[in-house]
């Protein structure tokens, strides 16, 4: 799948159904982060880019804070509904590199 039809059904993914790993969950917890707010930034903020990681694995960059990206990873599975598989936030200067 090339990265312009990923993007598409990732965008049309985050206002649907998506489905939650266990890392993830965990992730979440580790960073004092609630998967609610996490799917409110999903669907709220700007999305800032995609990088393949593998095959249906994406890392997406989302606008989180003033000064923070929110990193996902999502797996798009064969139904095309989206797997969060992890997050970390990050400094939005490192997107700027």
């Amino acid at each position: 799948m090339d990265v312009s039809e990923a993007l598409s059904i990732i965008k049309r993914g985050l206002k649907k159904e998506i489905v939650e790993s266990k890392h993830f969950l965990d992730q979440c917890r580790d960073r004092n982060l609630e998967p609610a707010s996490v799917r409110e930034v999903l669907i709220n903020n700007d999305l800032l880019g995609i990088l393949e990681q593998d095959t249906d694995l994406y890392k997406i960059l989302f606008f989180y804070e003033q000064r923070k990206d929110l990193n996902i990873i999502l797996k798009i599975l064969p139904d095309k509904r989206l797997r969060l598989v992890t997050l970390f936030p990050c400094y939005s200067e490192r997107r700027k590199r």
